[in-house]
């Protein structure tokens, strides 16, 4: 018999809460930037997702890998269960080196449609995150387009750690 709820509950994306002050004659102005992470729950609306992946990926110097987000046969989910995400509504990449870029994208087969031709790349520098959110209901369909391309750009430390989240249908 199960027990519990499938479930899942939580904030992601951009969280920003800011104050800039700027001095005055009288008194000082005070301009706040206020913008919330999105509230993700379980399901197939908007807003929702039913799988999470979440892995540090190792890369040595100058090498890459392709992570298959749709059915790799090797990735599980939070849950270790085997991936099978058929929509991406959220993608959250970090580089945690000190010293190299990571290059993202730019594997041109299969590619994720993030970016508008499979042969470019996004580079992250050194400590830099990638977010890209989709909030949709439907996300972006990734069965066909599937392949996450992650590389080492061949400079500063031997190996890089890359932080990797992703989230959407199963």
């Amino acid at each position: 018999m199960s027990q519990g709820t499938t479930r899942i509950t939580g904030r992601a994306g951009v969280n920003i809460d800011l104050k800039a002050y700027l001095a005055g004659d009288l008194s000082e102005r005070l301009d706040p930037i206020v913008i919330e992470a999105f509230n993700w729950s379980y399901g197939t609306s908007a807003n929702s997702v039913q799988i999470i992946y979440a892995d540090t990926t190792t890369l040595a110097d100058g090498a890459n890998t392709t992570l298959d987000l749709y059915a790799s046969g090797s990735l599980v989910d939070i849950h270790s269960t085997a991936l099978t995400m058929t929509a991406l509504k959220f993608l959250y990449i970090k580089n945690n080196s000190s010293d190299a870029t990571l290059k993202v994208f730019g594997g041109v087969s299969n590619d994720i449609g993030i970016i508008a031709d499979t042969s470019d790349i996004v580079l992250i520098k050194p400590g830099g995150i990638f977010l890209w959110i989709d909030p949709s209901a439907a996300g972006l369909v990734i069965t066909t387009n599937k392949n996450l391309k992650l590389e080492h750009d061949g400079t500063g430390s031997s190996s890089m750690n890359v932080d990797v989240i992703a989230m959407g249908l199963d």
